[in-house]
């Protein structure tokens, strides 16, 4: 009995001095990632990224040149057709109806004409003799004349019957691609209005606006790249085709169109793009000042300040450094005095940030 005590008390002895002896974990220090950019001179050229949208550089719109019902329609969205292609037509029966009765009105008019026609020349031959009268000459040459001309008439509208019959059929003029469908089978559509949309795939642009503080900066022929969010994994080159000198009333922005040029055959009209200038900012800012974006700059009661980013062995450090800032540009402001170029500032959550804090580099921007 007095062996299993001691026993007892060595076991707890030991347990307690394990226990003493275990090390408290550290918890790892946790290094927040901060979004950044260079300081650099307002004259520098820029890369500036604006959004915009694929268009196909050649739209066409269909539509019957007569009203009618839909009797057939040939085509579906996404569907690639040719010239001549037949995409739709219409219940003729009531325009057939109209040129058989054109046609039988032009061979009334031409029987009416041939008559007049034969008595103008007996009147005349008679007339020449002597044998009727002035006023019967003339009768009968107006009544020839007026035949000649309701024939005329006639013609003309077989000749409409006809090109109205034919125009109960619509084909494309072009070859492209079928963008949208607008119409369906028994229909009653009116002239003019929009059966199908074709689009061109081999002509692809890119439509945007451009603020004003930016437009001049902008030529065409410029180089250009393009991202397209539904295509993350490609990037796309192109050549500004179109630079609009006026600003447009929907966006306030002036229109620029983008040509898109190499492999196209994934990108489809409609699709969200960003398009990257690489923009001379000396026309738009005093190229002697330094620049930095308007998020970077922080307001307290001391004035403005930036946090710069300084390395220091595997993270870094921000520092909180009071700036004298020019005037605010589309470009960011324009710094007078606190930093120096090539300087590295953050550009987002300046309200979290602490002097001397440990930071590292958000590379994903």
């Amino acid at each position: 009995m007095k062996r299993l005590k001691i026993l007892t008390v060595s076991i707890v002895i030991a347990i307690c001095m394990a226990s003493c002896g275990a090390k408290k974990e550290i918890p790892k220090e946790v290094i927040r990632p901060v979004m950044y950019q260079k300081v650099v001179p307002g004259g520098a050229l820029q890369l500036r990224t604006f959004s915009g949208t694929a268009i196909s550089g050649t739209e066409t719109s269909l539509s019957f040149r007569v009203a009618g019902n839909i009797r057939s329609l040939n085509v579906n969205v996404g569907q690639e057709v040719f010239r001549n292609t037949l995409i739709a037509t219409l219940d003729d029966k009531d325009y057939e109806l109209q040129y058989e009765q054109a046609d039988a009105a032009v061979k009334r008019a031409d029987a009416r004409e041939e008559e007049a026609e034969s008595n103008f020349e007996r009147i005349r031959s008679l007339y020449e003799n002597g044998n009727v009268a002035l006023s019967d000459y003339e009768s009968a040459k107006a009544a020839y004349e007026y035949a000649r001309a309701s024939e005329s008439a006639a013609k003309k509208e077989r000749k409409l019957a006809r090109a109205q019959l034919k125009y109960t059929k619509l084909y494309s003029p072009v070859n492209g691609k079928v963008t949208t469908v607008d119409a369906e089978v028994n229909e009653n559509v009116s002239a003019g209005q929009q059966i199908v949309l074709l689009s061109s795939e081999s002509d692809l642009k890119v439509n945007l606006g451009l603020p004003e503080s930016f437009i001049s900066a902008v030529n065409v022929q410029d180089r250009v790249e393009i991202t397209f969010s539904a295509l993350p994994d490609k990037t796309f080159s192109g050549v500004v085709s179109e630079v609009s000198f006026s600003i447009s009333d929907q966006t306030s922005t002036y229109p620029v169109v983008v040509k898109l040029e190499g492999d196209t055959e994934s990108i489809r009209p409609g699709m969200a793009a960003s398009v990257t200038f690489s923009i001379n900012t000396e026309s738009i800012s005093n190229p002697d000042l330094l620049m930095v974006p308007s998020q970077a700059v922080g307001e307290d009661e001391d004035g403005n300040f930036v946090f710069t980013l300084e390395p220091s062995e595997d993270h870094y450090l921000a520092t909180r450094r009071s700036v004298v800032v020019g005037q605010l540009t589309s470009g960011g402001f324009e710094i007078i005095d606190g930093v120096e170029e090539g300087e590295l500032v953050a550009t987002a959550g300046l309200q979290t940030l602490l002097d001397s804090m440990k930071v590292r580099l958000f590379e994903n921007q």
